[in-house]
């Protein structure tokens, strides 16, 4: 059996993993990966007892997008956010009461907002909310008129940080009193562990080109005097580097902690540094030298590190006094996405949304425990997602090759249930990116790895020089290197998999998506290819127009090596027309899918209209008109609606299986 366009459209995400303060309840989202046209996207909450076998039930009805759920740590409640005050509005915070976990959910900030929520943290000590949101227009309907206006990363909705007292304590009702309220946007923050300091984040504005910007970190503190609340800001430090994920600051030493990267090619590091003003960062640990750390949480006086390391995962248990590390659990053969871990009574309780390739197992919620200082497994499933796909999924088996040069590199190789690792027409399938990396994992969506495998072919997925969890020296190899170690560990894995007699050699084609859409314009492009076609997923063809254009330009020039505004003789080549494959598009000899969303901002759509228009005018007529673009309407640089998904699926599988027949 074989999974279908329509099932990959249908598919559910299971997201959000988050304990209670006792370790003894999960609460989690499941929803649709996609949506309807005109619809909006939609989650259910499900609550599961942790380590009870198959006790995940669904406490919300799943009509509305319930998402980020938390725990109350003393009264058990679940605060989340959500539209269920008007569908496809902005998020509020919504409370729904511990008693059995039933009732209608109670709104927490006002549904009569247009500004939404864009995060919220409870107190330590329970009594506060803590909240994001942006200032309320002061004309609700400015955004209806003939006259209305856009200016370019206008400050209109700077996120500003509020807080509500659950206890009711100083005020009646819950108004919310605005702690931070500057020319900035505050990004996220971070509540101290005796509930009376928030350590907060600024950036320039509220977009993502903003992190390629100097970010500062401040410290409020929440003070009563008299029944009034005072507010105190104090700077910590400024960070030049690229910053991933919130920071987190454990019970002590008096310290915070926070990943960073060098810039946008490079591996994320641990960091920490004094809450004191003008302080400075200190790097933590080894991360980043032959793995790389890849979010943290707060557990205690303890910060728990997820890792990762090749095709592996683990969580590591980082000693905040002396820096020492333990292991709490980690994969073998198999992935986690979200995870959350809790320290009760000298016990680690972790849980983790588990599944394995190897095995074909579909990914459900785990959890398991261990006692302090030694590891221990995921060894309780509480939940059945996913059933459908238990006898559709294809097998997979890590792939380790090395190249001349001895350098030692990974990978994924998934191939149809039923079928020997044995002369077939295979895709290459590289990971977007580039610094991200392909597991053992069975997650769908969209992706192509498990779709192709099912239908018949080889997928091999490298992680080439550029991918997360091999160290720095590894990630660098991205930087002003697009089309160089990249593609050579392309052709590589290739070529190891053709040695085995896995591979067809007379039926290969490569797909893949943003990055590796590059990576897939790139490989055709090639003088002497020896791909029989290619599919171009939202990649970028010409990096100095991405430098231009896309949202985030700072990784973009990091990638291309330079940008069209940066001095240069006349005489000199710019470094950012090095690894373009719109500059060599007169060698692609075979046809060509390209597939693109119309609103993508990260890889404007103009990347895909430019490289047919190349193909057109320089490539073989032939080729040209065999060769396809296909623009979805409405959609971004990942789809969301589930006609485009289930269409992009069925023109992918028949175009491929045209060409590799």
């Amino acid at each position: 059996m074989t999974i279908t366009p329509h099932e990959i459209a249908h598919t559910e995400l299971i997201s959000g993993l988050s304990l209670s303060s006792l370790g003894d309840r999960v609460v989690y989202c499941v929803g649709p990966a996609f949506h309807a046209k005109d619809a909006h996207k939609t989650q259910a909450l499900w609550l599961a007892d942790v380590g009870v076998e198959e006790s995940a039930r669904k406490i919300t009805s799943g009509s509305f997008n319930d998402q980020n759920p938390k725990f109350h740590p003393t009264s058990g409640d679940v605060f989340f956010l959500s539209d269920r005050h008007k569908a496809g509005n902005e998020a509020q915070v919504f409370r729904l009461s511990a008693k059995e976990y039933g009732g209608e959910p109670e709104a927490v900030t006002s549904t009569d907002n247009v500004r939404g929520v864009s995060t919220f943290e409870i107190s330590p000590d329970g009594r506060w909310l803590a909240y994001v949101s942006a200032d309320e227009p002061e004309d609700k309907d400015e955004e209806d008129k003939e006259s209305y206006v856009i200016v370019w990363r206008g400050p209109k909705k700077l996120g500003r940080l509020r807080l509500i007292d659950l206890s009711g304590h100083w005020h009646s009702g819950k108004e919310p009193r605005v702690v931070v309220s500057v020319d900035a946007h505050v990004e996220s923050f971070t509540w101290s562990p005796d509930s009376r300091q928030i350590l907060y984040r600024l950036a320039d504005r509220p977009d993502i080109e903003s992190g390629g910007f100097p970010v500062s970190e401040h410290v409020i503190s929440v003070d009563e005097d008299d029944g009034r609340l005072q507010f105190n800001s104090t700077h910590i430090l400024t960070h030049n580097p690229v910053l991933s994920g919130k920071s987190v600051w454990p019970q002590k030493p008096g310290k915070f902690y926070f990943l960073r990267n060098e810039d946008y090619a490079s591996a994320t590091t641990l960091w920490a540094s004094e809450v004191a003003s003008n302080a400075s960062a200190v790097k933590i640990g080894g991360y980043g030298i032959t793995d790389d750390a890849a979010r943290i949480v707060a557990i205690g006086s303890t910060v728990a590190v997820e890792v990762a390391c090749g095709l592996e995962t683990r969580i590591d248990i980082l000693d905040t006094g002396n820096s020492d590390s333990s292991t709490a659990f980690e994969t073998s053969e198999d992935a986690f996405s979200s995870w959350d871990i809790r320290e009760v009574n000298g016990k680690y309780i972790f849980v983790a949304a588990r599944s394995s390739g190897v095995t074909g197992t579909p990914e459900n919620v785990w959890s398991g425990s261990t006692a302090v200082g030694t590891k221990g497994v995921l060894s309780t499933k509480l939940s059945s997602h996913h059933k459908w796909m238990s006898d559709k999924l294809p097998l997979c088996v890590p792939f380790y090759w090395s190249i001349e040069d001895g350098t030692a590199l990974q990978g994924v190789a998934a191939y149809p249930r039923g079928h020997s690792l044995k002369n077939l027409p295979t895709v290459v399938v590289p990971h977007g990116g580039p610094y991200s990396r392909d597991t053992i994992n069975t997650r769908i969506a969209a992706n192509y790895r498990q779709y192709l495998a099912s239908n018949g072919f080889l997928v091999l997925s490298p992680n080439y020089r550029g991918s997360s969890g091999r160290g720095n020296t590894f990630a660098r190899a991205a930087r002003g290197g697009m089309g160089t170690l990249d593609y050579a560990d392309v052709e590589s894995m290739l070529e190891a998999a053709i040695k085995r007699g896995w591979v067809d050699r007379e039926k290969v084609a490569i797909a893949g998506w943003s990055q590796g859409g590059f990576l897939s314009a790139w490989a055709c492009t090639r003088p002497k290819s020896i791909w029989k076609t290619a599919v171009i997923g939202a990649g970028p063809t010409d990096w100095g127009s991405m430098a231009i254009c896309s949202d985030i330009p700072a990784a973009e020039i990091d990638l291309a090596g330079s940008a069209p505004w940066h001095p240069r003789s006349a005489q000199q080549v710019p470094m950012y027309l090095k690894g373009c494959p719109m500059a060599d598009v007169k060698n692609v000899k075979v046809p060509v899918l390209v597939i693109h969303g119309e609103k993508d901002a990260r890889v404007p759509v103009t990347q895909a209209i430019g490289f047919m228009r190349g193909l057109a005018r320089e490539a073989n007529k032939s080729v040209s008109d065999s060769s396809t673009l296909l623009i979805y309407p409405r959609e971004g640089h990942g789809f969301e609606e589930r006609a485009h998904v289930e269409d992009q699926m069925t023109r992918v599988l028949a175009h491929i299986e045209k060409y590799l027949a």
